[in-house]
C-alpha cells in the first residue's frame, strides 16, 4: 500500500471530477402516445413506473497517470468512471468505466481505449413468449482505437476505428449486435477566444435476428463551438448540435417485421452550455438540452406515434481540476 502511495505521488498524474444534478422530462424516450397511455393509466403493464421524468446525478471521476516510456514522448493512461443515479426510477441507474493509453509520436499520437456498460434498462418491452412487459436490458462493451494528427494554426485532426458488441438479456437477445465503427474529428482555434470542433461518424450494426431484425447504418455529425466569454474571467459558452441518420436494413418482409422494414430516424439534439470559475481549480456550469426523434416508414406509416419523442434536461453541477 506505501509503496502504491509513493509510486503515485512520483509519477506525474491529474485528476478531475464533476457532479451534475439534472432534470430530465422524459427519461425513457416515451412518445406522445405513450406518455398519454400512461398519464391516462392505459395498459398499465406497459409502463411499471412511478413516472416517466426525473431527477437524476450524474457524477464523473478521471485519473491520468503519464511517463516518458519511450525515448522524449509522453505516454497518457487514463481510467474514468461515470455513473447515473435516478432519484424515483432507480431501476434506470448505471454507469460505465473508460480505461486507455496514449501514446504520442511527434506529430501525431495513438489512443487505445475499452468501454465496459455492465448494465443499461432502455424501457419495458413485451416478453415474446407471453403477454406480460419485462425489462429489456443490454450491456455494452466498445474498443476503439483514434489517431490524432497536429495540424497548423493549433489544429488537430482524429480517425475513430471502433467494434461495439451490445448483449441483451437472453429474453431479448434477438436484439443482440456487433457493430463497427468509423469516424473523423475536426478541432480547430479560430482565435484565442473561439474553438470549433467538427465530427462524423459512421457505424455500421448488424443484429441477430432474425425477427425482429434491428440491423442498421448510422450517420452522425456533431457541431460544438465553444467562445471564452471572458466575463468572469476565464467564463466559457458552449453550443452544441448533433444529427444523427439512422437507416435500418433488414431484409425480413415487411409483413413479418413492419416496425423496422422500410424505417429510418433521424434524431436531433440542442445543448447550450455555459461554465464559469469560482476557484482556481473549481467550475460551475449550467446547461440545458433539448432532444427529439423522427421516425418514418413507406411500410407502416403509423411509426411515428410509437417513436417520435421530444425531451428536454436541465442540470447544473461542479467541476473540478487538479
Amino acid at each position: 500500500m506505501i509503496l502504491t502511495f509513493l509510486f503515485f505521488l512520483t509519477i506525474d498524474h491529474s485528476i478531475s471530477a464533476k457532479i451534475d444534478f439534472a432534470y430530465d422530462d422524459n427519461i425513457f424516450e416515451y412518445s406522445k402516445k405513450y406518455l398519454n397511455e400512461f398519464m391516462n393509466s392505459i395498459h398499465p403493464e406497459r409502463f411499471p413506473f412511478e413516472t416517466y421524468d426525473d431527477f437524476y446525478t450524474n457524477y464523473e471521476f478521471q485519473l491520468l497517470l503519464r511517463n516518458k516510456f519511450i525515448a522524449q514522448y509522453t505516454t497518457t493512461f487514463n481510467l474514468i468512471f461515470d455513473g447515473y443515479n435516478y432519484l424515483i426510477n432507480q431501476q434506470k441507474d448505471y454507469f460505465f468505466i473508460t480505461a486507455g493509453a496514449r501514446q504520442p509520436f511527434g506529430k501525431c499520437a495513438t489512443r487505445i481505449e475499452y468501454l465496459y456498460l455492465p448494465r443499461y434498462l432502455i424501457r419495458y418491452y413485451q416478453n415474446p413468449d407471453s403477454t406480460q412487459y419485462t425489462e429489456c436490458e443490454f450491456s455494452e462493451n466498445l474498443f476503439s482505437i483514434k489517431t490524432d494528427f497536429r495540424l497548423k494554426q493549433k489544429g488537430e485532426l482524429r480517425l475513430l476505428f471502433g467494434y461495439e458488441i451490445d448483449d441483451y438479456i437472453e429474453i431479448f437477445n434477438v436484439y443482440d449486435a456487433k457493430a463497427l465503427r468509423s469516424g473523423l474529428h475536426i478541432d480547430f482555434a479560430i482565435s484565442r477566444s473561439f474553438d470549433t470542433k467538427i465530427a462524423y461518424e459512421f457505424k455500421s450494426s448488424r443484429a441477430k435476428g432474425p425477427v425482429p431484425d434491428v440491423s442498421y447504418k448510422q450517420h452522425l455529425i456533431n457541431l460544438k463551438n465553444s467562445i471564452n466569454i471572458g466575463f468572469p474571467r476565464l467564463s466559457e459558452l458552449t453550443l452544441s448540435y448533433q444529427f444523427k441518420y439512422r437507416i435500418y436494413t433488414t431484409e425480413v418482409s415487411p409483413i413479418i417485421d413492419s416496425p423496422h422494414s422500410g424505417r429510418n430516424d433521424i434524431t436531433q439534439r440542442f445543448n447550450v452550455k455555459l461554465a464559469f470559475p469560482v476557484l482556481p481549480a473549481l467550475y460551475v456550469n449550467w446547461e440545458y438540452i433539448y432532444e427529439l426523434r423522427r421516425s418514418h416508414s413507406d411500410v407502416y406509416p403509423e411509426i411515428g406515434d410509437y417513436k417520435n419523442y421530444n425531451k428536454w434536461t436541465f442540470k447544473g453541477g461542479l467541476e473540478f481540476e487538479y
